[in-house]
């Protein structure tokens, strides 16, 4: 078992370094953008990904925590929750995911209370993933979005999209995907 915990660790380092290297952090885009929109690629219409509502409903993959001690902190620090809508488990146990698969990232902030006690703060955004083979066939089968609290309209740019999959492609083996779910032995619906 040791093994296998190494390397779903190994995995999400991976991935928060791979976030914490992003082309441009979607907050400076959109700064950017307000200064000087002719510079700024837009985010093509066929790439925009809506905002997955009711999302906290679905299954909850895992949590996890990144500290000011990583260098994904700046961008990505705090709590995190990953849910997948029910298209995406088989994927879990496959590696294999179909089309209509989502996962969702929730992002928040930590509140640290001094005694020892860490609780989740407020919502700092949600990072979301749809497989669509034909519509995001350059990217793996996979399409990427990012909303800011209070939104839910994509703000990554497609620097940021690309960068997102560049990142994605080194989990190839794993349907793209950096998270695992520890539960998937669980049974299925209608299994005893």
């Amino acid at each position: 078992m040791p093994t296998m915990l190494g390397a779903v660790a190994f995995a999400f380092a991976l991935a928060i370094s791979c976030w914490a290297n992003a082309a441009t952090p979607p907050a400076v885009a959109v700064a950017a953008t307000a200064t000087a929109t002719a510079t700024v690629t837009a985010t093509r219409d066929e790439d925009r990904i809506a905002y997955p509502s009711g999302y906290t409903r679905w299954t909850h993959i895992r949590s996890g925590l990144i500290t000011a001690k990583h260098p994904a902190f700046p961008r990505f620090g705090g709590l995190h929750h990953i849910y997948a809508n029910p298209g995406s488990l088989e994927g879990y146990r496959s590696g294999r995911y179909a089309d209509g698969s989502v996962l969702v990232y929730d992002l928040f902030e930590t509140r640290d209370h001094g005694d020892g006690i860490v609780d989740q703060g407020p919502r700092r955004q949600i990072d979301v993933m749809v497989k669509d083979s034909k519509r995001f066939a350059a990217t793996g089968g996979w399409g990427y979005a990012e909303f800011a609290v209070g939104t839910t309209t994509d703000r990554l740019s497609n620097a940021d999209r690309d960068g997102c999959a560049a990142c994605h492609a080194s989990r190839k083996q794993h349907g793209h995907v950096f998270s695992e779910w520890p539960n998937r032995a669980e049974p299925r619906a209608g299994e005893s």
